[in-house]
């Protein structure tokens, strides 16, 4: 067992170091939105042990790479700024993770990220992933109302039709544990 990953995270400190990073304002209210919906996502679950308080944490926390950039890479910084802050590891993946619906090697390389994957596997990071795409601005929105403003704005593309589906079965997992 790696001690660091046992190491709590409380959210004042996490929304203090979103202060820190000068996240923008409207960034920290959808983190917050964000934290708020994969927490009651969480607590729902009752087939399976969900961690409430990192889904929590972790969701006020995914975006803190647009403290640098708005491009897919900030998914990756984000990872980066909490390595480097001391956090446990289990936060950095769910930076890593969250965007769109997962990346796989091929759509992570067609946007310009070290080609790898970044898809969310543990039922936390699906949890997070899920409520970010469930979460547009403050505003709660449905997985079709959230595609088809992304397909409106950048068209109808194979990598946001692939997200989609995965997000779909992202929330359709979470579902079965309800």
């Amino acid at each position: 067992m790696d001690i660091e990953e046992d190491i709590v995270v409380s959210k004042e400190k996490a929304l203090d170091l979103l202060r820190e990073k000068k996240v923008p304002l409207s960034v920290r209210r959808h983190s917050i939105k964000v934290a708020e919906t994969a927490y009651k996502i969480a607590s729902r679950i009752t087939k399976k042990d969900a961690d409430k308080e990192l889904v929590l944490i972790g969701g006020l926390l995914h975006d803190i790479g647009r403290a640098e950039t708005h491009g897919f890479d900030h998914a990756l910084l984000g990872g980066q700024i909490l390595r480097e802050e001391g956090f446990p590891e289990k936060y950095a993946r769910i930076c890593e993770t969250h965007i769109l619906g997962g990346l796989d090697k091929s759509d992570a390389k067609n946007v310009g990220l070290p080609e790898r994957d970044y898809l969310p596997e543990t039922l936390e990071e699906k949890i997070v992933c899920l409520a970010d795409k469930m979460t547009m601005g403050k505003k709660h929105v449905s997985i079709e109302e959230r595609f088809k403003q992304w397909f409106e704005k950048y068209g109808k593309s194979r990598i946001l039709v692939k997200s989609k589906k995965r997000i779909e079965k992202i929330k359709k997992e979470i579902e079965s544990l309800l």
